[in-house]
């Protein structure tokens, strides 16, 4: 080997020491801390005391500039150096490796957008990333819990007759009752906007008064026919159905898909109707209170079934005050009953 390679090699296993730490260690964590114990054993170190401890010479020739660059050792003259208190030194040490592990860890947001957008050009991008599709029931589940742990603080949910919305009326009961709570564990504020196609299924009262109870703000849209839920970081999912009824779910990470569909969410919000009804489940409102009630199921689009099952009052009860709140109102259709009662300001 030429002169000048054996040199480079040279270089290549000491390196250049630097003032925070020197170069990468050539030596195993281990051996190098041997090496240092032992000379800790000799406030006056020479090179010789090693190699009588049974360190070899390249060894002890690649730790001693590694020390020194650390603040560990001084030299003294070509083969003696002074060992440093390690109360003094290793604490001196450590400081110097945090300052540099913060600085790294500083730059890792600058450095991952510069990644990022070098990673892929635009014309690249495969036009179906950001979605995926689930087709069970299973990986539906799944993408919900991860759709409520990954939310900051607030989800939107819209539900019309589809696959989830019957999962979720069909379940028992016990299941609405639980909190709604991040990964890292605060509440998770909930708008559920329900389809007006959901209001003759006998579990949803008792769905919605229990939700109610959790602090869910709750609306009735008459006419949406999509069910899709999504979070304030940009997860979302919808919720489709094939030919035989079976769910066909899509998960959505791209973010112009995921604020496409919370326009939607707010769109379907700003026209629905307030549910508020009473939280005990038992009918206590007054005739005031009834009637305000059922010209909100009138406007949401509720039959006289649901407004009865949902009010616990006989159908024959709820007919009969409906035809008095329409001739009251002169109205000719229970739609436009509760336009001109938002008009009188009853609702």
């Amino acid at each position: 080997m030429a002169p000048e390679e054996e040199s480079d090699r040279s270089d290549f296993r000491t390196g250049a020491p630097t003032r925070d730490g020197g170069p990468e260690d050539p030596l195993g964590d281990a051996d190098l801390t041997d090496i240092y114990l032992a000379a800790l054993a000799h406030p006056l170190l020479r090179r010789e005391d090693l190699l009588a401890g049974g360190f070899n010479e390249a060894d002890i020739n690649d730790t001693l500039p590694l020390l020194e660059a650390r603040g560990m050792i001084q030299r003294l003259d070509r083969s003696s150096w002074r060992v440093l208190p390690p109360d003094v030194v290793l604490p001196a040490f450590a400081a110097r490796l945090e300052d540099r592990a913060r600085s790294v860890r500083s730059s890792a947001a600058a450095m991952t957008r510069v990644f990022q957008q070098h990673q892929e050009r635009p014309q690249d991008r495969d036009p179906f990333e950001g979605v995926q599709i689930v087709t069970s029931f299973a990986g539906i589940n799944q993408a919900l819990t991860r759709l409520i742990g990954t939310a900051r603080r607030d989800v939107m949910m819209v539900y019309a007759d589809s696959p989830i919305a019957r999962m979720l009326l069909d379940q028992p009961m016990a299941a609405h009752q639980r909190d709604l709570v991040n990964s890292s564990g605060a509440p998770v504020h909930v708008q559920a906007n329900y389809s007006d196609t959901l209001l003759d299924h006998p579990n949803f009262p008792e769905m919605l008064r229990l939700r109610a109870a959790k602090g869910d703000e709750q609306r009735v849209t008459p006419g949406m026919r999509l069910t899709t839920l999504v979070n304030d970081v940009g997860f979302a999912m919808v919720d489709l159905e094939d030919d035989q009824g079976q769910p066909h779910g899509l998960v959505v990470t791209d973010s112009a898909f995921s604020t496409a569909i919370a326009e939607v969410c707010r769109w379907g919000w700003q026209i629905g109707v307030p549910w508020r009804m009473g939280a005990d489940g038992t009918n206590t409102m007054g005739a005031a209170d009834q009637e305000r009630a059922i010209l909100q199921m009138m406007a949401a689009g509720a039959s006289d079934a649901a407004i009865a099952r949902h009010l616990k009052l006989s159908q024959r009860t709820v007919e009969r005050r409906v035809r008095a709140l329409m001739d009251r109102l002169n109205a000719t259709t229970r739609f436009q009953a509760g336009v001109l009662a938002v008009r009188r300001d009853l609702l």
